[in-house]
């Protein structure tokens, strides 16, 4: 059912106007209100509170119920900081708070001289990576419309201002195709549930469905697979981390192929999220194609 745009602007106006009072505060007052709402109304009133402990008890079993809410608030505090870092912070601070790491990997992908596709996750400041051409990496990234056009509009608005460009999810497969033969990165998420049409590997120990787009892409054009994660600092530094390619041109353009490839690119993504489970986005239904998260759909197969 398409929504009414009469709804669509009176969200945008209010969303607008709560912007424009916190960027009337001295940045640190605004992210620290930030900060709270995202724990005083999504954790105290339980905007996918449920979801995301429901998961976090599946994956992590041995965990008391205080650690797991204890790490349910940490989770919060991270999509609140990632919200003030796009929505509130100067372009200057953002750049200036970025490190880039292990940028020899990426390098070393972008000289077989047929583009990268940078595979990330929803895992600390991933907006952050829109920063990337200010380094001298010109970047694509996929991103899936909005159900909202003028939320979609200003979010694109903001992600362009570093020089990034933004391809549609949807109808974007040519696009990609060519920012990828100029010898370009194309980033994608890579921990988004696929639906009926994925493939269904383990993620964290539970069958979830996976998009073939970024391993079947990387097959059929011999183009590397990058993973890189914006892990967030203590020091409120942001750091870009830049792993081992994953290239294999040798495999065949299949279900073989796309199914070993996923199972790399799982172990790198697994990693960081076991390490810092609290800046992961546990809210969202990672596991929704398969109910593997549903009581006594399937018995939990992989010890923490």
């Amino acid at each position: 059912m398409k929504r009414n745009d009469f709804v669509n602007r009176i969200e945008y106006v209010l969303f607008r106007s709560g912007l424009f009072f916190l960027r009337i505060l001295p940045y640190k007052w605004g992210k620290w209100l930030t900060v709270r709402l995202f724990i005083w109304i999504g954790y105290g009133f339980g905007i996918r509170r449920k979801l995301a402990a429901k998961q976090l008890q599946k994956v992590y079993p041995s965990m008391t119920e205080e650690q797991r809410k204890s790490l349910l608030r940490d989770i919060y505090r991270n999509m609140g900081l990632t919200s003030a870092e796009l929505y509130l912070q100067k372009k200057e601070d953002l750049i200036s708070s970025i490190e880039l790491k292990d940028t020899e990997n990426l390098d070393k992908a972008l000289s077989l001289g047929r583009g990268v596709i940078i595979a990330t996750a929803h895992f600390g400041n991933w907006e952050a990576a829109t920063t990337l051409p200010v380094f001298g990496y010109p970047l694509s990234a996929v991103v899936k419309r909005q159900h909202n056009p003028y939320f979609d509009r200003y979010s694109n608005a903001l992600r362009t201002r570093y020089g990034m460009k933004v391809i549609d999810l949807k109808h974007g497969v040519k696009e990609i195709i060519s920012r990828l033969k100029n010898n370009e990165l194309v980033a994608l998420i890579c921990d988004q549930n696929a639906g009926k049409s994925g493939i269904i590997l383990d993620f964290l120990g539970y069958p979830a469905s996976h998009w073939k787009g970024p391993v079947k892409i990387s097959l059929r054009y011999h183009i590397p697979i990058v993973p890189a994660f914006a892990l967030r600092k203590p020091d409120a530094k942001i750091q870009i981390c830049f792993e081992p390619m994953i290239y294999y041109p040798e495999l065949q353009d299949n279900e073989e192929g796309y199914i070993f490839l996923w199972k790399q690119l799982n172990q790198v993504i697994e990693s960081y999220i076991h390490r810092y489970p609290e800046q992961w986005f546990w809210v969202h239904n990672r596991w929704k194609a398969t109910d593997a998260m549903k009581d006594n759909s399937i018995k939990n197969r992989k010890k923490d």
